[in-house]
């Protein structure tokens, strides 16, 4: 892949001890950012953008504009780093009469965790193009469920809701919701095969049934996928409604609760020998995707094997496990998830979701709240979400759930 390589250098300049002594030494890292454009854009040119460098364990953050490829001198203390990339570049396509044109696109990258220290390194950052969404959204998670008036966990309310964010009518046949294999605040040493970048490890699939046109979702207009749909606000005071639900995912009369008047999903593969529970501190994430011809073949075709090293003391030992994995060029949006004390690594590759948003940091604080969707405008009387790819950005944390009301804020 052709390469552009910024000659950047950033310079970091960390007092070794005391800042009263002028005398103390300077330690100084001279870092190259290599830049890798996606490949499939032909002589791509910068037109704007910036760099941002997050201290992971302060949290301060640096943005730099980017001009002509040139990044200004950032002085930093040693640490640990996030370096985010946003830009937009012209390149060369061609147009639906096969004439070449020069068109704009979005492209961002991101490394996490990245150790600056005295001397001097390299650091490769994959760029992505990034493209607007123009299908359903994920407008809602409640993973963490409520508690009763007497203080006791209740998680059978536990809800999505997939918003149209388009100005056409899109249907939900097909539609399927995964949740991750990787948890986000669990990140596995030595992990392998690592498929991000081209697929997504999941745990659970479900997928909405009909046979393509059964179930229209008009523009502006949402469908609620729930656990159980009932008004469980008749059996705690501090839940809510989903009587109101369009689907719910049901695992099996032995273990789970069906109501009959509210369509099932289809289960199509799960690691839970019970009834599919969202993570009720946030630490996995969801990716939706339509599934129509794959859906019998899916637990064969799409199986994934994978293995990490267990480190503990002195105790030392190589696990395998059993998963599906998700193309990712089929996700049609994902929601990374995770909490602020508790986050290691991203659980979806950049391209899907370039951050992550959390209800609460683990703590009871999460109870009654969830993930919710900002508002971007208004065209007309249709209410187009915020969806930019970065839940920080998208998404507010810890949030009052609203089930089937999507408000103008």
């Amino acid at each position: 892949m052709k390469k552009l390589i910024f000659g950047l250098s950033l310079l970091m300049v960390v007092s070794l001890f005391s800042c009263s002594d002028d005398d103390d030494p300077i330690l100084q890292s001279d870092l190259n950012l290599v830049l890798n454009p996606p490949a499939k854009l032909k002589a791509p040119t910068f037109k704007n953008g910036t760099v941002t460098v997050t201290n992971v364990n302060s949290g301060e953050e640096i943005s730099k504009d980017l001009y002509g490829f040139m990044l200004p001198t950032l002085n930093l203390e040693d640490g640990l780093y996030n370096f985010t990339v946003e830009a937009e570049v012209d390149y060369f396509t061609r147009d639906v009469d096969d004439k070449i044109i020069y068109a704009t696109t979005g492209i961002r990258g991101f490394s996490e965790n990245v150790e600056v220290t005295g001397g001097s390194f390299d650091l490769t950052i994959d760029l992505f193009e990034y493209r607007k969404n123009t299908s359903f959204v994920i407008s809602e998670i409640f993973f963490s469920g409520t508690k009763t008036p007497e203080g006791k966990q209740y998680n059978d309310d536990k809800y999505f809701e997939i918003y149209n964010n388009t100005d056409k009518i899109l249907y939900a046949d097909g539609l399927c919701i995964a949740e991750s294999e990787l948890n986000t605040a669990q990140s596995l040493n030595e992990y392998t095969p690592d498929v991000r970048k081209e697929y997504t490890p999941v745990s659970s699939v479900y997928r909405i049934p009909g046979s393509g046109k059964e179930y229209p979702v008009e523009p502006g207009k949402s469908i609620i996928v729930c656990d159980v749909a009932i008004d469980h606000s008749a059996e705690n005071a501090n839940s809510f409604d989903l009587s109101i639900a369009d689907f719910e995912w049901f695992d099996g009369a032995d273990v789970d609760v069906d109501v009959p008047e509210v369509p099932n999903m289809e289960k199509i593969v799960s690691t839970s020998a019970s009834v599919w529970g969202l993570h009720n501190r946030g630490f996995t994430s969801y990716v939706i995707f339509k599934m129509d011809d794959m859906a019998p073949e899916f637990n064969t075709d799409n199986a994934y094997h994978y293995q990490y090293t267990f480190v503990w003391g002195d105790f030392v030992k190589v696990m395998d496990f059993d998963a599906w994995k998700v193309p990712n060029n089929i996700i049609i949006d994902a929601v990374e998830c995770s909490t602020i004390s508790d986050y290691e690594w991203k659980a979806l590759d950049p391209s899907l979701d370039l951050t992550w948003t959390h209800a609460g940091d683990g703590d009871d604080a999460r109870y009654g709240k969830c993930v919710k969707r900002k508002v971007s405008h208004k065209e007309g009387n249709r209410i187009v979400l915020l969806d930019t790819n970065n839940s920080e950005f998208d998404f507010i944390p810890t949030a009052d759930p609203t089930p089937g009301i999507i408000e103008e804020e």
